[in-house]
Formats: C-alpha cells, structure tokens, sequence
C-alpha cells in the first residue's frame, strides 16, 4: 500500500486513538454491516506493519490474501473496502474531536439548535435559557463570549420567526447588535495581526484596512441584491416598478445563488408584493401569484415536501384574488396533510376550502366551513374577515352584529395579540364596509367617493373587494 489518504489518517492517530477505533468498529452499529469483520481485520492489518508502515508489508496482493482468504480475487473489491475504513476513520476522527472536552460549548449550542428544529418548546427555553445565564455569569470579555452571544441571539431568532411571527421583532435587534459586537472585535483583532505581520514581514498597506461596504459591493452579486431590498424595505412608499425590477434581478441570476439564498430573496419579495397589494397597487396580485406557483415548483416554499401554515393559507389567497380559485382548490388538497406542525383541528384546511367556496360564488357553503379559529391566533382575524364578506354577500341579518363584535375584539384584545398595523388595516375594512351598507344603490356620486376614500387608505385590509363592491353601488 502505497501512501494514501488512509494511511495518512491512520498515522495521525496516537495510541489511545488506534485502540478507541477497533472499538468503535467493534460497536453495534458498524457491526450490523456485511462488511463489518473485514473493516476490522484490514485496519489491524494496518495496524501491525506500524511504526514503519513499510510497502512490503501493506502490498495489495498481501492484503487481499490476509482479508480476504480463501476467496477469489475480485478487481476493486479491496479499493472499496479501504475507502469504507477511511470514512470510518473519518467518523471517528470527527466524533473525537467534537465531544473533547474543550468542545462542550458548542455541543450545547448543537442541542438547543436540535430541540428548536424538533419543535420542543418547553426544552427548548430551558436549555437555551440556562446557556445565557451561564454567559451573563462568564464576565471576561473574549472573542469566544461574542461569538456564543451571537449564536445565541442567532438561536432565539430563528424560534421566534418559527412560533411567534406577528408579535415582536423576532430578537432581530438583539441579533444584529450581537452580530456587531462580534463582527467588529473579530475584525479589528484580524486586523492587528496583519499589522503586525506587516512589521516583520514588509507587507503592503491594504486599502480594505478600514471596513468599506463599497469595496464589497464591486465584488458581491448577493450583496448589490440585498442592499437594493434594504433599499426598498426603507422607503415608505414601494413602486410597482421598483417590485419588477427586483423580480426580474432575482430571476435573471437564479443559476449564481444558492438554493438557500434564492428562497430567502424571493421570500423578500413576496412579502413587498404583499405590501403593494395591502396599499392598492392592485395590478400586482397576478404578479405574485405566478411567483407562488414558479416558488412552490422550485421548492422554496417546503421543506421535505412539507410547508408553513401562513404559506398554505397566503398562496390560496393569493389565487383566488388572482381568479385562479380552481388552482387554489387543488393546491388545496394537494396540500392538506403536508403542513408542518400538522391541522389537528383542520382549521387550515377548513379556512381555505371556504375562501375557495367564496371565490366561487358559492356563499352558503363556504358559510359552512368557515372554522372557529381560536382568538388567540393571528389567523383569527383571517377567518372573521372571510366570515364578514360572506354575510355581506348573502345579505344576512347577522352581518351588523358580527361587525360589532369584530370592531369590540379588535380594540379590546386584539391589541395584546396582534401589531398596531394590522389593526389599523382591520378597523378601516370595517368603517369602509359600514359606509357601504349603509349607502343607497344606483348612487353613482356616493359610489365614486367610497371608492376614493377605499383607495386613499394607506393600509386596509381587502382593499380590491372593497371597491368592487362600492362600485356596485353604481
């Protein structure tokens, strides 16, 4: 055997290394293999000829007849088998080093990690809880502190974005300022080494020395497409134009972004659609349900072919405002028991099917399956504004008291569970849908105003309903 990569690996290891291994092949787990027995009798093979490793000893026709005895020779046979004993001896490698004991910080940050991605809670809060304690008690200031007080940050983030969408700032300011604090002192102590290099060294004077986003910029695709959201994100008004031109940056450069980026970008774009949609710019809704269908085709919008329940319920709405209410009802069933975090009470399903129904025309059985969500959920709100519309249209006797009672939830607890804008957004639905119940039909001056003062709102839900139906009136 000449020098090879397993040979290599295997001289690496010390002593005490080389007896861990036998054992580690020796386990339940690696014995369960067919070629669990050879595994083991090639490594002591290896073994044997150490210190020297000579080639006399470790030649191929030696080894095969040692591992192999009594059988014929098979051309590639042994090559497998040694690659088989280098992934092991890289399992082990691997396994060594991430449980020594200096490693026990990051073996609890993997844990909390793996309780958040498993959906335990209650662990969850507990192990991530006492990871920060055990950080506020560490006082000495260190690269290693900022570092754990970022993943930390980073850990809380990812939870809140996954459990508590419409309550807080998902720890994001909590985030980027651990991000700084990181990123600045990792910095500036690289920075200090290379000055110091410098001295000895005779290196050049570096025109990045001061941190410069420009000088990325020339360089970064991901980072000229990014700022050009912050950009968007940061203005008050977005124009449609603006939401095109960024659409059409993504597309064009799918095949220079990974997977990951590319549904982290079109989920910034989604979410501008929204935002031009909730502000009137109607036009826009074909738009983004033609990017719901490339996105979900894509795979952006599940993951191991399962998806989020906002996900499932958004492109619905998306669809049927878009007149392609066919195409939600078999997204629809497509996707019923794919949702992640399951619909024990069906309410998810129950909530589409009925904007589906409603879409249709058909108001007495969506009536019927509209859910009794509970209060408690942001898709609460989703599930009484679905319920108004239907009363609307079936002219019922119910609908001014259910407004009542909408508008008495909405300044009362709706507060305690949902952000300033959506109740905004919610409260004006329900002043503009009274104007409209209460105006004469055939009043084509009153007709114009409503539609006006629809489309002048900066935020209102339903917008496009709205004012179809204060241009009836007409």
């Amino acid at each position: 055997m000449k020098q090879s990569y397993l040979l290599d690996i295997v001289q690496a290891l010390n002593k005490d290394e080389r007896e861990s291994f036998s054992l580690f092949l020796q386990s339940p787990y690696f014995q369960a293999r067919s070629s669990a027995k050879d595994l083991l009798s090639l490594y002591h093979i290896i073994l044997e000829a150490a210190p020297d490793f000579s080639e006399e000893q470790l030649d191929k026709k030696n080894l095969y007849e040692r591992v192999f005895s009594g059988t014929a020779a098979i051309p590639g046979k042994l090559e497998k088998l040694k690659s088989e004993l280098t992934r092991n001896l890289k399992q082990f490698a691997l396994w060594e080093r991430y449980n020594a004991d200096n490693n026990e910080l990051q073996t609890q940050l993997d844990w909390v990690a793996w309780l958040r991605e498993r959906g335990m809670e209650k662990r969850f809060h507990q192990a991530i809880s006492k990871m920060i304690n055990q950080e506020k008690e560490q006082s000495e200031e260190s690269l290693k502190s900022y570092q754990t007080s970022l993943a930390l940050s980073k850990e809380l983030h990812e939870w809140e974005s996954e459990h508590n969408q419409f309550r807080s700032d998902l720890n994001l300011s909590d985030l980027i300022q651990s991000l700084d604090a990181y990123y600045f002192n990792y910095r500036t102590e690289l920075v200090n080494r290379y000055l110091t290099q410098q001295k000895g060294a005779q290196l050049p004077n570096l025109e990045w020395m001061e941190a410069s986003i420009e000088v990325h910029q020339q360089s970064s695709l991901l980072l000229n497409i990014t700022l050009k959201i912050q950009a968007y994100l940061r203005k008050d008004m977005l124009l449609t134009e603006e939401f095109e031109e960024l659409l059409a940056l993504i597309r064009n450069n799918e095949k220079s972004l990974s997977f990951l980026m590319k549904s982290q970008l079109y989920a910034y774009l989604r979410n501008m659609g929204s935002f031009l949609i909730n502000s009137g710019h109607l036009n826009v809704i074909p738009i983004i349900h033609e990017v719901h269908q490339e996105n979900l085709a894509a795979g952006y919008l599940t993951w191991d072919n399962k998806i989020q329940p906002t996900y499932y319920l958004n492109l619905v709405q998306a669809a049927t405002r878009a007149g392609q209410h066919i195409w939600a009802q078999e997204f629809t069933e497509a996707y019923k028991d794919r949702i992640i975090g399951g619909d024990e009470n069906s309410n998810f399903y129950k909530l589409n099917i009925a904007t589906c129904l409603f879409a249709a025309g058909k108001w007495e059985e969506a009536l019927e399956h509209v859910p009794q969500i509970p209060s408690s959920s942001h898709y609460h709100m989703m599930e009484r504004l679905l319920e108004l519309k239907i009363l609307f249209e079936l002219q019922s006797d119910l609908l001014e008291y259910k407004i009542f009672a909408f508008r008495k939830y909405i300044e009362r607890t709706a507060p305690k569970a949902i952000s300033a804008k959506f109740r905004e957004m919610n409260l004006n639905f329900l002043n503009m849908l009274i104007q409209i119940i209460q105006s004469p039909a055939r009043d084509k001056k009153r007709s114009e105003r409503l539609v006006e003062r629809i489309q002048s709102k900066k935020a209102i839900s339903e917008r496009g309903w709205l004012i179809e139906k204060a241009k009836a009136l007409a």
